[in-house]
């Protein structure tokens, strides 16, 4: 095969992820369209066959395909194109410009999910040049509604509705690759989990009044009290498989036995508190190690009262919980119940399990692989997303589905602070880098 200029490949990425950030798909109302069509266009210039799915008005989905020799089922890229909106006036460079300033693309997707498509749609490009010999078809899917839980359209629509687009026995999704120092190792994660949804709703209810004559039954006060014990303390510990692979293949790599120690008490409910306090990582890494362990109740919208003068006579929460894979809705509220007390009522809305996929296949293996002839340094392990992605859409495919987008280790530039935060960026070095590693490991899985 003809020798690749990677210098040459990931400019070409970055433009593709520039174009695709200069189209607003903030979601709400998402209008995915434009985008789809970018991905259409580039994708039949280069003669792959693809198809541009409308699952609703505007809600665009853009599915291409390489062909394989069919001797193995295929291997589908998954990515959503839709994005979360944006407060201008807080960003350095305007979310939607796509600016190129200090080797970094700046806006709006360039991390969650852009980065995704612009990497995938390369590698299937450069795949389509190289002639590499594939057993199995390799897809692209660009969709739409991830970001606005993606159940009417985008991948679960596809997957209901058009399953013959995206059919496949591996999908790569976002949610993994980026790299984490722990000890002074570096760790790329591979998700092979991710937690589940659970709407809660904590209603205060007391007497209303006049609110020159103050009492002890006002339901502003309940609600604050219930709340500020959910905040105080963390809910119980649960060790899911994926979770124990992890903080052992970490602890496993540690030249301090310290910091082995620390890593493998995180798993013991009695240990783990001392050993969080303790982990040899940064305060956002700490973070995430813990909500990997434990079903989290994040409080996010506050509403209720009629008018400043006036005790309200009830009050409403939102809450925002994650189940991790294996946990009931039933067992998930008694604990959310137990830790808010009797004065409020918990309300109980949508609930959508966690999942796991087993990491010991040959696809885990080649990522494995192409990360360390890129990174001989780095090591991957198996990792629990604490959000959720498509992956939880996707049943009818009977897929095996991993999160792995390639990111090298850049100090200050956590993953879960850029996704959905104020001036979102992602490094030219970091697309060329995860172009490299897929493209490596979509060889080698054809190879096997």
């Amino acid at each position: 095969m003809p020798q690749i200029d990677w210098q040459k490949v990931q400019s070409e990425a970055v433009e593709h992820l520039r174009a695709l950030v200069r189209i607003d798909t903030t979601n709400p109302p998402g209008d995915e369209r434009p985008a789809a069509d970018y991905v259409a266009r580039v994708c039949e210039g280069a003669g792959l066959k693809t198809e541009v799915v409308e699952s609703g008005p505007k809600r665009g989905n853009a599915v291409a395909r390489m062909k394989g020799t069919g001797a193995a089922r295929p291997l589908l890229l998954l990515s959503h194109l839709d994005v979360v909106p944006a407060e201008p006036s807080r960003w350095t460079h305007p979310p939607f410009g796509a600016d190129l300033a200090g080797g970094y693309v700046w806006g709006r997707g360039a991390v969650d999910s852009k980065l995704t498509t612009a990497v995938g749609l390369t590698v299937l490009l450069l795949c389509a040049r190289q002639g590499v010999p594939l057993r199995r078809d390799l897809i692209l899917a660009a969709t739409a509604d991830e970001e606005g839980g993606g159940s009417a359209n985008g991948a679960a629509w596809l997957a209901h509705h058009r399953k013959d687009l995206i059919d496949a026995e591996y999908v790569i999704n976002e949610g993994g690759g980026f790299a984490l120092e722990v000890g002074g190792k570096r760790f790329y994660v591979c998700q092979s989990a991710e937690k589940g949804g659970f709407d809660v709703d904590l209603v205060g209810r007391g007497t209303p009044g006049h609110a020159s004559v103050p009492h002890d039954d006002n339901a502003i006060v309940h609600l604050s009290e219930a709340v500020a014990r959910l905040g105080a303390g963390r809910l119980g510990l649960h060790v899911t498989e994926t979770a124990k692979r992890f903080f052992e293949g970490v602890a496993g790599a540690q030249d301090r036995a310290e910091h082995a120690r620390l890593l493998r008490d995180m798993l013991d409910p009695k240990k783990e508190p001392e050993a969080f306090r303790r982990l040899p990582a940064d305060a956002p890494t700490q973070l995430m190690f813990d909500a990997m362990l434990r079903n989290t109740a994040a409080p996010t919208m506050l509403s209720g009262g009629l008018k400043r003068n006036v005790i309200p006579s009830e009050v409403r929460l939102s809450v925002s919980g994650r189940p991790l894979p294996g946990q009931t809705q039933e067992g998930f509220a008694g604990e959310v119940r137990a830790k808010v007390g009797d004065r409020v009522e918990v309300v109980e809305g949508r609930w959508r399990a966690g999942l796991e996929s087993n990491p010991d296949t040959p696809l885990f293996g080649a990522l494995e692989r192409a990360l360390r002839r890129s990174d001989p340094e780095g090591r991957v392990v198996p990792f629990l997303v604490t959000g959720g992605t498509d992956a939880c859409r996707l049943g009818p495919l009977d897929a095996t589905i991993y999160g792995f987008l390639p990111m090298r280790y850049e100090p200050g530039m956590a993953f879960f602070d850029l996704c959905h935060g104020h001036d979102e960026r992602v490094s030219e070095a970091t697309v060329g880098f995860g172009v490299k590693v897929l493209y490596d490991a979509v060889c080698e899985l054809n190879n096997t």
